[in-house]
């Protein structure tokens, strides 16, 4: 297994929420598009992902809390295929063995809470060799619970 940080073919959220007392609540969104994640890592001369290797797609920012999860298929992969989705401690706390030869549509949610006390990597598990066709969009519905609180106008 190896874990890998980079970004090659996809782009990572940042660590940090936009929202404050007024805005909490968000929905962090990851396309993980496999081609161009596989065409980014042999034009980068990188190795291909192989089964039981993590990646980080994303971070959770400190302060953040999540409710749920959900990934849903935009492309299949035409083989089997699945992944795992998670933070580590809890690698398939949000998605385990989720199919990515789904029919188009699917999605597949789970309703794992997650408090990052520190910035958190949000890990997907390829368990699976030679993903390299599906497409999947990753949701977290989350709550900044590390807002600044400023001046309530209510009170």
């Amino acid at each position: 297994m190896v874990a890998y940080t980079d970004s090659l073919g996809f782009y990572k959220n940042s660590a940090g929420f936009s929202a404050n007392y007024t805005d909490r609540v968000s929905v962090v969104e990851i396309d993980l598009d496999f081609a161009k994640i596989a065409a980014a890592r042999v034009a980068a001369s990188a190795t291909a992902l192989a089964a039981t290797d993590t990646l980080v797609i994303g971070t959770l920012p400190k302060g953040a809390q999540v409710l749920s999860a959900a990934v849903t298929v935009v492309r299949a992969e035409g083989a089997a295929g699945t992944i795992d989705l998670g933070i580590t401690g809890s690698l398939t706390l949000w998605g385990n063995d989720v199919d990515l030869n789904a029919a188009v549509g699917t999605t597949v949610g789970a309703a794992g809470a997650a408090y990052a006390a520190a910035d958190t990597s949000i890990l997907m598990t390829i368990n699976t060799n030679a993903i390299n066709v599906a497409r999947v969009k990753v949701s977290l519905a989350v709550i900044n619970m590390g807002a600044d609180l400023g001046v309530n106008p209510s009170a």
